[in-house]
């Protein structure tokens, strides 16, 4: 049972450290309304728009820190980055 566990906390780890570097991504190549002339959204006001912290999106882009985070919290950043919310769970 141990073992199961531990293969389930680093699939756990792999899906966090993915959607972190996803959403960074898409932050940094942006064209949705909301990004500047070169396509950027900056945290501060990706956390405003989605109306969350600024604490909450610089972790859940950290893969330092395993914050965790809803489904509703997700398809907020999806639908302003203008993304299907699938993307955050691709490997690039």
């Amino acid at each position: 049972m141990k073992e199961i566990t531990k293969d389930i906390t680093d699939y756990d780890n792999e899906i966090y450290k993915i959607v972190s570097r996803n959403i960074k991504y898409y932050r940094y190549n942006n064209k949705s309304k909301y990004a500047d002339k070169y396509g950027k959204i900056t945290q501060e006001r990706l956390a405003e728009l989605c109306d969350v912290s600024l604490g909450l999106i610089s972790n859940i882009e950290s893969e330092k820190v395993h914050q965790t985070f809803s489904i509703a919290i997700l398809y907020r950043i999806a639908r302003v980055l203008n993304i299907d919310i699938k993307e955050f769970f691709t490997e690039r």
